[in-house]
């Protein structure tokens, strides 16, 4: 749908949108991402803060790098289960987390994150055992995803 309707029933075009954008401000604001990404680039270490996945093919960011840019964006984050599945009789358990990013109480953007014993490196685990890895893996997942939406 390349048209939005506001309140008055008006149709909005992606035109008039692109048409009242300031582009000197717009100009400023891509420098300042810019910025923000070179000094996370010089002072990010591989391996740590960001690396490889096996399997993959390009740089991933990783849990210590993500809890860095919260901490200097001075954000804080807020989860939230949106299904699990505890499944202890077939050993079946997943999460779907949701993670909040705040500033001052204000939510600046969401993430949304997964797992579940289906995985291949839970295959070979005892379900019952991982059931809180399962937890923690969604939410470091879900906050990378926030992270990653955040700092551009």
């Amino acid at each position: 749908m390349n048209e939005l309707q506001n309140t008055n029933q008006e149709q909005i075009t992606a035109l008039d949108i692109i048409e009242q954008v300031d582009t000197a401000s717009l100009n400023r604001s891509l420098q300042a991402i810019g910025q923000f990404q070179k000094l996370v680039h010089s002072q990010f270490r591989q391996n740590h803060d960001y690396g490889i996945i096996p399997g993959t093919n390009k740089p991933t960011m990783l849990k210590p790098g993500a809890e860095k840019i919260v901490m200097l964006l001075g954000l804080t984050s807020e989860y939230e289960i949106v299904e699990s599945t505890r499944d202890f009789e077939k050993g079946f358990f997943q999460y779907q987390i949701k993670c909040k990013l705040l500033k001052n109480g204000v939510v600046v953007t969401e993430g949304m994150g997964s797992a579940n014993t289906k995985e291949r490196k839970y295959l070979r685990q005892d379900a019952f055992s991982v059931d809180n890895t399962l937890l923690k893996m969604a939410k470091k997942r879900a906050q990378v995803d926030a992270v990653l939406t955040v700092a551009s």
